[in-house]
């Protein structure tokens, strides 16, 4: 059995929702801070989950490892944490789960180990979505110890719900081999009625040809020729 173009698909974006929650959650921009009244015009505060970059854009320099104590201890950022970390490691869970059951290499996948893979990715992707839909939610609640007048959503944040969206996309996918793991089994389950053959008749029962005993063009038969008539002499 080759296999279904939606497996195929699940498999695809689930390794691709993987990387970019993986960089979501290691990338210091989930919150941009600028318009800093005690730092230059084109300073920015890069926060992520573990680190803190400051940015000159004008000369197009970084320094990463300032120190935010508040912004670092504060609850929502604790909680996001656990949230995309266990969205990596169940995600991980389901792309081997999945690629075990998809099998591309063998004709014929396992349908069950497949869609119990798009499952785990599925909660994986809901987790990575808890996770920064409630960052963002509290983006303006979160310590603003730099006091920057600007505070705007940074490039993780975006990266964590594509991520997110593509990993319940793959999921789902992967879910639809339920469906024919369901449909092989009430297969297996029908029974199956032989058909009993018709007995063949002897060969003297049918006509050997055909013949039409109704004559269908009557032609009639040419007369004997007469003995010649004197009478006219």
């Amino acid at each position: 059995m080759r296999t279904p173009p939606v497996m195929i698909l699940g498999l695809v974006l689930s390794p691709a929702g993987f990387v970019l929650i993986l960089v979501s959650t290691v990338a210091p921009a989930w919150r941009d801070v600028s318009n800093i009244p005690t730092d230059a015009l084109d300073t920015v505060l890069h926060q992520g989950l573990w680190e803190i970059c400051r940015e000159k854009e004008s000369v197009r320099e970084t320094t990463c490892g300032v120190a935010d104590v508040a912004y670092f201890q504060h609850q929502v950022l604790g909680l996001s944490r656990g949230l995309m970390i266990a969205g990596l490691v169940v995600t991980a869970l389901g792309v081997l789960l999945s690629s075990l059951g998809v099998r591309c290499w063998t004709q014929h996948p396992n349908l069950a180990v497949s869609g119990a893979g798009g499952v785990v990715l599925g909660v994986g992707g809901v987790l990575t979505l808890i996770a920064v839909s409630w960052y963002t939610d509290k983006l303006q609640a979160l310590p603003n110890s730099a006091a920057g007048q600007s505070l705007s959503v940074g490039y993780s944040i975006v990266l964590g719900f594509i991520g997110g969206c593509l990993e319940i996309l793959g999921g789902l996918s992967l879910a639809f081999s339920f469906g024919k793991l369901c449909e092989q089994q009430r297969a297996k389950a029908k029974p199956y009625v032989q058909k009993k053959k018709e007995a063949q008749r002897p060969a003297k029962l049918y006509p050997r040809g055909i013949s039409n005993p109704v004559q269908v063009v009557d032609i009639p038969a040419e007369s004997a020729p007469s003995a010649p008539w004197d009478a006219d002499l």
